[in-house]
């Protein structure tokens, strides 16, 4: 049993495809049980050592698209929200599906919503099974914090490929030190940070097609408007905006002292103690045990950064 996609005048406009084209272009040999190359199968049958079920045409299974819609319809009803998947699915998959579901149901919209993700790549090669290099999430976050693979994954537009890296989670990493970093030494009340609207540039990012890279461009000029801010309440209003927004993006969930902590041999008590020392000796002009201290904590993997407001500290 075959979709016959010449009688369904909005095929390919998913995929962007003239069908009069593509069966003009057609250079492969047409099965003969079909009328173009096009048409795809809806149901099949099935020899006795193969899946099948019973059905008006015999016994068979169902062709790889009409399971999909079968699953969408049962489970989500007729009309869906949001129907996502690979960029190596809108043609043919997607397009057949959204025809099959459409026509079942007299034209009605199948989808209001289609978002097809970018290829993510893994150093530069194609992550998959064959190669051994497919990362699981539930692994990564066993050595990784979980906000800088969230980080990472939407530093780049979700249409667009993204190459994972030591090199990604690096900058990941920095990124979130420089909004955390920000937000050190401000005291935000929780129902202060619950009341605050996420900032209207941030939100108008993500309705924009889910811009998260905007989004996070926003973020970072609130955050630089917050570390060149002198007045008490303007850092404060600065930061709940800064939080309000990394809590629509999951992110900044973290306590900004003890998201510096981190892991590392020297604990954050002694640290501190150092940092105070380092204080102290240039207070007295003793730059040389000054810079030691600094050069000590450096080989440590702890930067230390000087500002107006105070030595910070963050693990490297």
């Amino acid at each position: 049993v075959l979709f016959d996609v010449a009688e369904h005048d909005a095929y390919g406009k998913l995929s962007k495809r003239d069908l009069r084209e593509m069966i003009a272009g057609a250079r492969v040999e047409v099965a003969p049980y079909k009328k173009a190359a096009q048409d795809f199968v809806l149901w099949k049958p099935s020899t006795p050592e193969l899946p099948g079920w019973d059905s008006p045409w015999g016994r068979g299974r169902p062709g790889w698209h009409i399971e999909c819609s079968a699953m969408s319809e049962k489970h989500l009803g007729r009309t869906i929200d949001i129907h996502a998947g690979g960029q190596d699915l809108v043609f043919p998959h997607h397009e057949n599906e959204l025809a099959q579901s459409s026509c079942a149901h007299d034209g009605e919209e199948f989808a209001r919503f289609w978002l097809h993700n970018g290829f993510l790549s893994i150093n530069s090669e194609k992550m998959s099974k064959s190669l051994g290099n497919v990362l699981l999430v539930h692994d990564l976050i066993k050595e990784i914090p979980g906000e800088v693979i969230r980080l990472a994954l939407i530093s780049a537009h979700y249409r667009q490929p993204l190459d994972w890296s030591g090199e990604s989670l690096d900058s990941a990493r920095q990124k979130l030190d420089r909004l955390y970093g920000a937000l050190r030494g401000i005291d935000v009340p929780a129902d202060e940070r619950a009341a605050r609207e996420p900032p209207a540039a941030v939100v108008a990012a993500l309705e924009d097609d889910i811009n998260t890279p905007k989004a996070l461009a926003e973020m970072f000029e609130i955050a630089r408007d917050l570390n060149r801010a002198a007045d008490d309440d303007v850092r404060r209003r600065l930061a709940s905006t800064l939080l309000a927004a990394g809590d629509l993006l999951g992110l900044l969930q973290a306590d900004p002292d003890e998201w510096f902590e981190g892991s590392g041999d020297l604990d954050a008590g002694t640290i501190e103690a150092l940092v105070e020392e380092r204080n102290q000796a240039k207070a007295s002009k003793n730059f040389e045990r000054a810079d030691e201290i600094r050069d000590q904590l450096a080989r440590q993997g702890i930067t230390l950064e000087d500002s107006a407001t105070g030595t910070r500290w963050r693990r490297s």
